[in-house]
């Protein structure tokens, strides 16, 4: 097949361009074939569009959603505290909002020791000698041996042993004997200890013993061995600074407004979602995802999950309509920002409820209500995931696009075979063609030198 010129061949001795035939013959056959494939494909592209768009819409409703699928998620507090020099407070999401009378008796201390003072502290304070330290501490002595001991070589020992007294050198500044061990324990009674030293040079003397922190709280008394306390107050972490006289107020106050903002937020994305969601699916102008009635089924089940009541409704509140959302003619929620915070201060339990069924963390698994939020992230979850819709139905397609590009290439090899059919054919008849000029011409020349044709 190669070896045969067609191109100085076709066309030699026929009065028609056959090279030109053979082309608009083979595009005649090429032209529906790969109109239809070319369709298809075009389709298929573009719904894998119009299905990562989907995705992406789904992803930023699902941001919105987890504003409100969880109880916490309405949990903003603040700290209204009337003794600050006195107390620190930190409000965690599982307190609750109240207040509480606080008054602080003591606060927890740490033992301090401090032993007597010497020159430096890389004098040897007992020669080459060992020198033994022990410390008693919760009835339990430990035996520190310190050959050739400097104070240095004792704190070194003493912190190495890791028996929960830290020990430092300080410099009193005095003129003689200015450098001194000093040892810390842990805050709290328990945590007293004794140290004693087989050198008679080396003594120790108590500068404060170590105590509990004592505080009343909404009328009762309590003990902790630290003045970091996170168990008096259900989800409010602690820090006694000082003592009171008096009683004085702690409470925790319910912030509506991150919630509100929330909510506000939430109606924005799902008014958003709701106009391409109709923009990837009309009809009119040619929507990618127009003709995907599973597609259509989740968006109709999204809105019914907004729209309809809460799978965990409370008494006075069992829909978007009881807080004040609305929905307009055009499918857009409207929100009346009054009658939103007014639910949120007369029925915020309610409220949570209708979003969250007053969960945490709930599965997507889970057949447990969910609220407004906690069902319309599960959906979510459940078609964007590996084994979902969104991600099957466009493996599925980019595998029709893959066989949809072999059927053009193998279209492509069939042109070729028939264009090759048509060059011989016509190769065939330019041979006929010529052999019968040849034998024209032959015919005539003969006819020509007949006697008779010669005649003067």
């Amino acid at each position: 097949m190669a070896s045969i010129d067609y191109i100085n061949a076709l066309g030699a001795g026929a009065s028609f361009d056959t090279k030109k035939i053979v082309e608009a013959l083979v595009e005649a056959e090429r032209a529906g074939a790969e109109q239809q494939i070319q369709r298809k494909l075009s389709d298929a592209e573009s719904k894998i569009s119009g299905l990562g768009s989907a995705a992406s819409i789904l992803s930023i409703l699902k941001e919105g959603a987890e504003l409100l699928n969880d109880a916490r998620d309405f949990n903003t507090l603040s700290i209204n505290n009337s003794q600050p020099s006195a107390l620190g407070a930190a409000v965690t999401s599982n307190a609750r909002a109240g207040s509480n009378t606080v008054s602080i008796q003591s606060l927890a201390k740490e033992q301090r020791s401090v032993s007597s003072g010497f020159s430096s502290s890389a004098l040897q304070l007992n020669g080459e000698n060992t020198t033994n330290i022990s410390l008693t501490i919760n009835g339990s002595t430990e035996s520190i041996a310190v050959q050739g001991a400097t104070l240095s070589g004792i704190r070194d020992a003493i912190n190495d042993a890791g028996l929960g007294v830290r020990a430092e050198i300080i410099n009193t500044g005095e003129e003689t004997n200015n450098f001194k061990l000093q040892l810390v324990g842990e805050t709290g009674a328990a945590n007293n200890f004794s140290v004693t030293s087989d050198f008679s040079g080396l003594t120790f003397a108590n500068n404060q013993i170590a105590s509990d922190a004592a505080l009343t709280v909404n009328g009762i008394s309590f003990t902790r061995s630290s003045n970091q306390i996170t168990d008096v107050i259900e989800g409010v972490n602690l820090n006694l600074t000082a003592t009171t006289s008096d009683n004085f107020t702690l409470s925790v106050d319910r912030d509506i407004s991150e919630a509100k903002g929330n909510i506000i937020a939430f109606v924005s994305m799902f008014n958003e979602a709701t106009q391409e969601f109709r923009s990837l699916t009309n009809s009119e102008t040619d929507g990618p995802l127009r003709g995907d009635s599973i597609f259509r089924s989740i968006v109709r089940n999204m809105r019914s999950i907004v729209i309809g009541s809460s799978s965990s409704p409370g008494n006075n509140v069992s829909s978007l309509s009881d807080i004040g959302i609305s929905i307009d003619r055009t499918g857009q929620l409207l929100f009346d920002e009054a009658r939103l915070e007014t639910a949120l201060t007369e029925d915020f339990d309610e409220v949570v409820s209708i979003f969250s069924a007053g969960t945490n963390d709930q599965s997507r698994f889970s057949n447990d209500p969910g609220g407004i939020a906690g069902d319309l992230k599960s959906l979510i979850d459940r078609v964007t995931s590996s084994d979902g819709y969104l991600v099957t139905a466009e493996q599925a397609l980019q595998q029709r696009t893959a066989e949809y590009n072999e059927d053009l290439e193998a279209l492509e090899v069939r042109m070729k075979t028939i264009e090759e059919r048509y060059n011989r054919q016509f190769l065939v008849m330019q041979n006929i063609i010529e052999e019968m000029n040849n034998t024209k011409e032959s015919l005539i020349s003969s006819f020509e030198n007949l006697p008779f044709s010669n005649k003067d």
